[in-house]
Parts: C-alpha cells; sequence; structure tokens
C-alpha cells in the first residue's frame, strides 16, 4: 500500500521511547544520499505529519508497537556483523519519541542516520556517530534540524524550481501549487534527487533537471539506487 497523499497527517505522539509505532525493520543498502551504497538496516517507523501527494511508501498498514527492547532484538536478528548503520526512517521519525532508540544504538557502537522532513525535533545526542539527513517538504524547517542537519536532500521535478537555486518551488501536500521550499544553511550539503512518477519520460526529464542542477550550482546528484537496481 502506497500513500499518494491519501495518509492522515498525524501529530507528534510523544511518549517515553520504550515502544514505538514501527512499520518495518528490513536490511538492505541505502539507496540514496550521503550513506548511498552502504549495507544497512532500515527501522521504518510508521505514520507522517504530511502528506506528500507523490509519496511512494507504505508507512500506515503495521499495527506493531514493539517495546524498545523487542525492537532492538529486531535489528540485531537481521543485522551482519559488517553491518554498522542504522538508517531510522519513516513516515516522520521526529513524530515519535526516538531519543532511546537512538542511544540505545550508539551504546553499541553503531552509525545512525535519521531520515527527516526537517519539521519536528526530539532531543538526540550531539555526536559524530549520529547523522540527521533532512528532505524538506514545505516552507518552515524546525530550528534545531537547521543547525544539526548534516546534509539536504530535494526532490526535484522536471519543472517547479527557482532559476535562481535550482531548489524546488512546487508544493508537495498540493499538487499544482506554488510554494519555496525551506531553504538549507549556506554551508549545508545539498543532494538533488529527481522525483520518480510512473511516466517514464517524466523520470526521464526529472533526472536531466537533476543533472543540470547539480552542474549548475555545485550540489551532488543522488538517484534512487534501490530503485535502478531493482533492491528494497
Amino acid at each position: 500500500m502506497t500513500m499518494y497523499g491519501l495518509n492522515p497527517k498525524r501529530p507528534q505522539d510523544l511518549n517515553d521511547g520504550q515502544s514505538l509505532w514501527v512499520q518495518e525493520v528490513f536490511y538492505t543498502l541505502q539507496g540514496e544520499g550521503p550513506f548511498t551504497g552502504h549495507p544497512a538496516v532500515f527501522v521504518r517507523l510508521a505514520g507522517c505529519n504530511l502528506s506528500c501527494f507523490w509519496c511512494d511508501t507504505d508507512f500506515e498498514s503495521s499495527d506493531w508497537r514493539p517495546t524498545l527492547d523487542l525492537l532492538m532484538e529486531a535489528v540485531e536478528r537481521i543485522r551482519p556483523e559488517h553491518c554498522q548503520l542504522i538508517v531510522i526512517t519513516g513516515g516522520e521519525p521526529f513524530r515519535q519519541n526516538i531519543a532511546p532508540l537512538v542511544v540505545s544504538l550508539l551504546d553499541r557502537n553503531l552509525k545512525v542516520q535519521i531520515e527527516t522532513n526537517g519539521t519536528l525535533w526530539v532531543d538526540l545526542p550531539e555526536v559524530p556517530e549520529l547523522s540527521i539527513v533532512c528532505s524538506p517538504k514545505t516552507t518552515y524547517l524546525h530550528p534545531q534540524i537547521r543547525r544539526r542537519a548534516n546534509a539536504y536532500k530535494y526532490v526535484i521535478g522536471a519543472s517547479g524550481c527557482d532559476p535562481a537555486d535550482g531548489l524546488p518551488i512546487a508544493s508537495t501536500q498540493d499538487r499544482d501549487r506554488q510554494c519555496t521550499i525551506a531553504r538549507p544553511p549556506a554551508d549545508a550539503e545539498i543532494y538533488v534527487m529527481p522525483l520518480h512518477v510512473g511516466n517514464e519520460q517524466e523520470n526521464e526529464n526529472n533526472v536531466d533537471q537533476c543533472v543540470e542542477i547539480a552542474k549548475a550550482f555545485g550540489y551532488k546528484l543522488s538517484l534512487q539506487t534501490q530503485k535502478l537496481a531493482r533492491f528494497k
């Protein structure tokens, strides 16, 4: 089941972090952003506070709400010894209290990457082993995300980009509405990733647009390797 903007917009729901609503846990390669190609265990959390009309991810169909101990057991059960990267994604991870999960993973000398839309925040340790990759989807970035994010990833269509910086000026929440998606700090590491839709010609146009934007502004191109190589 994919969302395509039909999911409910769920508010931030913070408990003590000793149990979480989890969509799935799986082992694969990271397909996007700064850790592309790295083996990783993904912890996909359920629910999101946004409803992007092109979102092709299922994060609403699970009723699994494991305790932190059970979740850590699930991670370790599928994690090969050589895999040191845990990716916490969603949905929107910061919708729930992920701090105890992050601390537990760091305490096991693992590296943690969090993928977020940048609108919410939970206090987390400031350590080199924790990376936050923000993919802005609205006009707003939480101040702590702006301060802490290690990299920014923008989804680019062939139209709807500002010629001044190549970044999106098209809403992710409403089709055919313009709005300037939140910009990163001046010194940020920026990845541009083509929007993937059902039409192959449109997909090719989106890739071409990303290539030109990366060349023009010094950004890094990030393709969805999981779709090109057909892995989850």
